[in-house]
């Protein structure tokens, strides 16, 4: 379906396009412009920091379809913030000019050319009303209801000293997403210079009064850690702290498959924020509690396997251990488990934790992998239990 058009981009005036790249800071394309991200920060309707990549004939033809190609994909990151997880499918993929329709504005950060190609870095706002209109067209449920703002600290734990980068630029991925813009806030903090390796071990293992000292240093609202490093070729994030839903431990050991730290480290940190806002969108459509913020994304936890020997794509289980030592030893063996990705603790208490993780197979393939790891894990009364052997 087209949409009447909104506003239209200016004309690319003439350029003389040399050989070799040409960088251009902060050049303000369209009319009319976002006012900059700092005045725009209150916007669901906003997207910040679109990187484009493209090639074609001439410099020309690179640049617009450039802009095409950054006005659909920030166009699909606010229709994916509006709508819960369970109505992606339900998002509608629409036209070039359909597309364009609905945009009222576009800035560019910074941008390269050559005779060919075109890079540049966009941020490209939306009509609220024409965004809302097309998804009432459709009929897809969508809230504007945003979280309270959170303080994010990543961290790179080392052997001596706790960073807010490493070589795998974790700090610079974060800095790099659209963190002002999302139903989830957040605000990239620093760590405190008395922040040591052991008080951040403290805080992974799961020692509350660690962690609440910790917060207390950032004010009163909510306050996550964000751990990620590369470790026995994987890239591990951790996820600890208080969000806007409440408690939060969640983990993910990602393998490297070749990709230079960068880019996984980037892929995991947004991953990890989405994470933070499903949880919101999650607890805000279905009134669900803190610890059921993957229900959408696969079975509830009292749900059996589909058929006799498939496992679901996200599985939920019950992981019984005789103590914290115990379960610091299971949890990090289950991150090293192949194949066992994006390992979320739902709930701990004393002697059993709750969680989640993905794993494409059969449930057989899965109980080998687990055997072949020193666990088991059984099929009780339709929910799956897991414990070392």
């Amino acid at each position: 379906m087209r949409f009447a058009r909104i506003a239209s981009l200016a004309a690319s005036q003439a350029r003389e396009w040399g050989r070799g790249f040409t960088l251009l800071v902060f050049a303000v394309l369209a009319v009319p412009s976002l006012a900059g991200s700092a005045h725009a920060a209150e916007s669901l309707f906003d997207v910040a920091k679109v990187s484009i990549d493209t090639t074609a004939k001439d410099a020309v033809a690179a640049k617009e379809k450039g802009m095409a190609e950054a006005e659909e994909r920030a166009l699909r990151v606010v229709l994916k913030r509006l709508v819960p997880l369970s109505a992606y499918a339900q998002l509608p993929v629409l036209a070039k000019d359909d597309v364009s329709a609905l945009v009222t504005g576009v800035s560019i950060r910074s941008e390269q050319y050559s005779t060919t190609r075109y890079i540049a870095s966009l941020d490209v706002s939306f009509s609220s009303q024409g965004v809302k209109q097309l998804l009432q067209s459709y009929g897809v449920g969508f809230s504007e209801a945003r979280a309270p703002s959170i303080s994010l600290l990543p961290i790179v734990v080392g052997k001596d000293s706790v960073t807010s980068s490493g070589a795998e630029g974790w700090r610079e991925t974060w800095a790099d997403l659209d963190l002002s813009h999302s139903m989830t806030p957040a605000t990239i903090v620093n760590p405190r210079p008395d922040f040591t390796v052991q008080n951040a071990n403290a805080v992974l293992a799961g020692d509350k009064s660690a962690l609440a000292s910790l917060q207390s240093q950032y004010g009163d609202g909510p306050f996550v850690i964000a751990a990620g490093q590369v470790a026995d070729g994987k890239f591990v994030t951790r996820l600890v702290g208080t969000d806007s839903v409440g408690e939060l431990n969640f983990s993910r050991a990602q393998t490297m498959q070749g990709q230079s730290a960068k880019a996984v480290a980037r892929e995991a940190a947004e991953i990890a924020f989405g994470v933070l806002e499903n949880r919101w969108k999650v607890m805000q459509s279905d009134a669900a509690a803190p610890t059921e913020v993957r229900q959408e994304e696969g079975p509830a936890p009292q749900a059996s396997p589909a058929a006799p020997g498939e496992v679901p794509r996200n599985v939920v289980a019950l992981v019984e251990f005789s103590g914290l030592k115990d379960w610091q030893d299971v949890r990090a063996r289950l991150m090293n488990v192949p194949g066992l990705e994006a390992l979320e603790v739902n709930s701990l208490s004393a002697r059993t934790a709750s969680i989640t993780f993905d794993y494409a197979g059969s449930l057989g393939r899965l109980q080998r992998e687990l055997g072949g790891s020193g666990f088991s894990m059984d099929d009780r009364d339709g929910t799956f239990v897991l414990r070392s052997r």
